[in-house]
């Protein structure tokens, strides 16, 4: 009997305990995340102290108080600055919100974590049954992956090691963190890549957080084990950390693939543990053993009263909720037919995206505007290190240029020409225009000097008629040298084919 599985055949009556002393394993290999995000609320989650994102910009322990620092009489409350944003990206992220949830403790015991526990969730968290959609293989290619939950908890502070010796900074410490975990749905180093950077914008967009990888606003562990292709059951696993760019992280995914397999063709167990790894050296190293939910002696948290929430607080936090990356590249994709030149810049910040937009609701071509914005809008930012804000013309300046660009009333390089002098000088559009005499003629004057250049072009306009259309572009030139290349070429070859007949 052959049952359908997949894309795939298996024919029941196979033995394949005998096949696969014949032939080698393929193994498969199947990855979930732990993700931490770092909100940037006004606050700390538990306190009234302020939650800084560049922690380089304090002194060492600058930024505490008595709460934070874990001192016997101090009691945590709740801050709904961390609450607002926490509720935003749970909507974000397309979770199950529990309006009813509990705070637990987390027990261990690093000279960084004051109080001796973190205060997380995990017997009633929150939030629950998210998904978050993205795209592959240079947006040809949907995938989704189901997220387990979207906690909230805080962050511990920093150890520094100098010179044998180790001081501590509690100025991160209770800092809100949203800590994401997924369910074991990517089969790809691209993949987790493409789900991260998809993550970081939703983030970023919704203004929940900066996740900067680099500065550590954004952790990520990966958990990686490696099974047999048609084994239901998920095999040892282990867990990497220390990872701040996607490029360390898919370096870091290959590395362990390559271990496991190794071991497992080796006959060898994989051990369950935490891995720690070396990008200089693109190597991974064992950290300890892989702690179990039992280790962390978890219990309710009983200075923290249950979190209760209504539905006129979740759906003001909805209000705020902008159009998804994922959402934008579908509609560019398939409503503008971008391709990857396009779409990657588009997407990658907000505030340009929303730019792109406007103007397509303002009546500029998708097409016309997204050329503009990624050709030349983006290089000149670029180019300058600047942001969109710190640009010295307006949003409808810039709009005006491309419109008398899209009519034909100013030509592409004169465009060009004019935008230069928008960014250098601050001038307007209107009046660079008027200054450099780039105004086009209109259909009357321009089929004057047309019909004049047929005149003086006989030979021409008989070739035309005899099929040499090779003739036209020469007519053509001429037009553009008589009105001194302010007219649009293509008008031009227009009317010279309307009048020639």
């Amino acid at each position: 009997m052959i049952e359908i599985k997949g894309l795939f055949f298996i024919n029941k009556n196979i033995n394949f305990k005998l096949l696969n002393k014949n032939m080698a394993k393929d193994y498969e290999i199947v990855i979930w995340l732990e993700i931490h995000i770092k909100l940037n609320s006004k606050t700390k989650l538990f306190c009234s102290c302020d939650n800084v994102q560049n922690f380089d910009e304090l002194k060492p322990n600058e930024n505490i108080c008595s709460v934070c620092t874990g001192q016997p009489w101090a009691l945590p409350v709740l801050q709904e600055w961390a609450l607002k944003k926490w509720v935003k990206l749970w909507l974000a992220l397309n979770c199950k919100i529990n309006k009813f949830s509990n705070f637990d403790r987390k027990s261990y015991f690093y000279p960084d974590l004051p109080i001796g526990y973190q205060i997380t969730q995990l017997f009633h968290p929150t939030n629950t049954d998210g998904r978050v959609s993205f795209f592959v293989d240079n947006y040809k290619e949907e995938k989704s992956v189901k997220i387990l939950q979207a906690h909230m908890e805080a962050d511990a502070g920093k150890t520094i090691h100098e010179w044998w010796k180790a001081y501590l900074d509690y100025n991160r410490a209770a800092t809100p963190l949203v800590e994401i975990v997924t369910y074991p749905d990517f089969r790809s180093d691209d993949e987790v890549v493409e789900f991260l950077k998809e993550l970081q914008r939703i983030v970023r967009f919704n203004w929940v957080g900066d996740a900067d990888l680099e500065k550590w606003q954004m952790r990520c562990d990966v958990n990686i084990s490696l099974r047999e292709r048609w084994v239901e059951t998920l095999w040892t696993r282990a867990e990497l950390k220390n990872m701040n760019s996607f490029s360390a992280i898919k370096r870091a995914i290959n590395h362990e693939y390559k271990r496991q397999k190794k071991l497992l063709e080796a006959g060898k167990e994989v051990d369950q543990e935490t891995r720690g790894w070396n990008d200089d050296k693109w190597t991974s190293y064992t950290m300890r053993s892989k702690e179990d939910a039992l280790d962390y002696r978890y219990f309710p948290e009983p200075d923290l009263p249950p979190l209760e929430l209504t539905d006129e607080f979740i759906e003001e936090q909805k209000k705020w909720l902008v159009k998804s990356a994922f959402e934008r590249t579908k509609q560019y994709k398939e409503e503008y037919n971008f391709s990857k030149e396009y779409i990657t810049p588009l997407i990658w910040d907000l505030a340009i995206s929303d730019y792109f937009e406007n103007l397509v609701k303002d009546g500029i071509k998708p097409k016309n505007a997204a050329r503009w914005i990624v050709n030349t809008l983006l290089r000149y930012l670029n180019d300058e290190n600047i942001s969109l804000e710190d640009v010295k013309f307006s949003y409808e300046d810039f709009k005006f240029l491309l419109k008398k660009e899209q009519d034909g009333e100013i030509l592409w390089n004169q465009a060009k020409d004019v935008f230069k002098e928008m960014i250098t000088n601050g001038k307007t559009p209107a009046e660079v225009i008027e200054e450099k005499w780039y105004k086009a003629q209109d259909d009357g004057e321009l089929e004057s000097i047309i019909s004049e250049i047929l005149k003086e072009n006989a030979q021409a306009v008989e070739d035309i008629k005899a099929g040499k259309m090779n003739a036209i572009w020469f007519l053509v030139g001429q037009v553009m040298k008589k009105t001194q290349w302010k007219s649009n070429p293509a008008k031009a070859k227009e009317m010279i084919m309307k009048l020639v007949g």
